[in-house]
């Protein structure tokens, strides 16, 4: 199986996200409660649903970051994915081929080069590299396989010093949080799909940080 194969296969958290796109948590979200780009396998409902993206979310949310980097408004874009979706693209973003030229945005549909708001012009000088963002993609998530499972660390500015799975930004008194509430194994690695059981043994076998203690007055 490729690697590509393998990422269509995953589901991606929003600080995983965030991690392979550069674009913010709040972005994210707003990009979710706008209809713009959501995340696929499960929308987020209330405050304890998390964000679950495909590899397919992945890309658009790359190629839309990129075409924000070069100057195209959040509301072309909009304008253009809301059209084509109704020309039943599923993932627009992901599937076809975008061009940049003064700060307006084309794309290619049906072998034909379009403009958003005047199709007659086809001039194009930035093509957005969708095949290129998805290797790309897939390339990276391979590589985050990688880490090393089962070891908790602390990096500075990361979640202000926190103990956390060494490789994520999941913190260790999450999980152990989740336990305390009589969440098993299986339940916690379904809340956190880029853990592994090591990792989440690791955060249950590790020291629970010292309580602060009050002077006495």
């Amino acid at each position: 199986m490729s690697e590509m194969e393998e990422a269509e296969l995953q589901a991606f958290t929003a600080d995983r996200v965030r991690a392979l796109t550069g674009l913010t948590l709040r972005q994210l979200q707003y990009w979710d409660e706008q209809a713009f780009v959501r995340p696929s396998l499960t929308a987020r409902q209330g405050r304890g649903r998390k964000r679950l993206y495909s590899f397919r979310d992945l890309v658009s949310l790359k190629v839309a970051a990129q075409l924000r980097r070069h100057g195209i408004s959040l509301q072309q874009i909009r304008k253009v994915n809301a059209h084509l979706r109704k020309l039943d693209y599923r993932t627009p973003l992901a599937e076809l081929r975008f061009f940049v030229e003064d700060a307006r945005l084309y794309f290619e549909e049906s072998g034909t080069v379009r403009a958003g708001r005047r199709p007659e012009q086809i001039i194009a000088i930035y093509a957005v590299p969708v095949g290129v963002i998805a290797h790309d993609l897939a390339d990276r998530i391979a590589k985050l396989r990688t880490r090393p499972h089962g070891q908790i660390e602390r990096r500075r500015g990361a979640l202000g010093g926190r103990p956390v799975i060494k490789g994520t930004r999941i913190a260790v008194d999450s999980i152990r949080h989740l336990a305390e509430q009589g969440a098993d194994e299986a339940e916690i690695l379904a809340m956190y799909p880029d853990l592994t059981s090591n990792d989440v043994r690791a955060a249950l076998a590790s020291e629970a940080p010292p309580r602060s203690r009050r002077k006495a007055g």
